[in-house]
């Protein structure tokens, strides 16, 4: 059997053509997939990863960002259109559970595959408005003192005025995306949901909660120890908890068989 080509957007690390399920990685605001990798090494042989790779960062950096949500959407879903199946789990990570969130509604509309279980991690409701703060907007001062109050970008770089020179784009334009967009649709989608949370996350318990309002499959919550950046700070155990769904999944799905 062959493989798809691969594409600057799409990094697959151990590509699987037998693989009976894809976990599909969206990265947050300034984030690669650097933060999923890890997980390679404990997922089950059944699994292909695909963790999605924005440009301007890491091999892409020389590629200009991408600011606008439907032009980033609209890209992806181009992207993965060969790799999609409804043996699926979308993952995404704080911006990135928007973006997946936004694709799995474009998904729907064009009656293509979607996931059949959705992971919404450090992230409010997609339909919360996140316009008040409008952190892409602001003097370089002040946006770098909000990155270091998030928390997410390493003092090093912070600290190094040559590199936030050349990363400042990208990450205006990845906040630009995070406060720009909001969901104002109903629809609910058919598949369970899962929703990860940091213990010292500013984001509200409810504004997590409210994932659920957009699915009408079966909802779970579950705690991690760590602020918003937690999937970074405790990697190990997240990537055992998604390893968790995964074979919750394929247990039911060999018992659905069998019966």
């Amino acid at each position: 059997m062959s493989y798809l080509p691969t594409t600057p957007w799409l990094h697959i690390p151990k590509p699987n053509p037998h693989a009976t399920l894809k976990l599909i990685c969206f990265p947050y605001a300034g984030g690669s997939a650097r933060s999923f990798s890890n997980w390679q090494d404990v997922l089950p042989s059944y699994v292909e990863q695909i963790m999605i790779s924005m440009p301007g960062r890491g091999s892409r950096f020389s590629e200009p960002p991408v600011s606008c949500m439907d032009t980033l959407t609209d890209t992806l879903i181009d992207e993965l259109t060969p790799h999609l199946s409804s043996n699926m789990i979308f993952y995404g990570h704080s911006l990135g559970a928007r973006v997946a969130f936004e694709i799995q509604r474009k998904l729907t509309t064009k009656g293509l595959p979607k996931p059949c279980h959705f992971i919404a991690s450090g992230s409010a409701y997609p339909g919360k408005d996140r316009s008040a703060k409008n952190i892409y907007l602001l003097e370089d001062d002040a946006f770098i003192a909000e990155l270091k109050n998030l928390n997410g970008t390493p003092p090093a770089v912070l600290e190094n005025e040559e590199l936030m020179a050349l990363f400042m784009p990208v990450l205006r334009a990845d906040f630009k995306l995070a406060d720009t967009y909001k969901y104002q649709g109903s629809e609910q989608f058919s598949c369970d949901i899962s929703v990860f949370a940091g213990e010292k996350d500013e984001i509200t318990e409810q504004e997590q909660r409210n994932w659920q309002n957009y699915f009408s499959g079966e909802f779970t919550f579950k705690y991690f120890a760590g602020d918003h950046f937690f999937i970074d700070s405790h990697n190990d155990q997240v990537g055992t908890e998604v390893c968790n769904i995964i074979e919750n999944i394929h247990e039911q799905r060999v018992l659905s068989q069998v019966s």
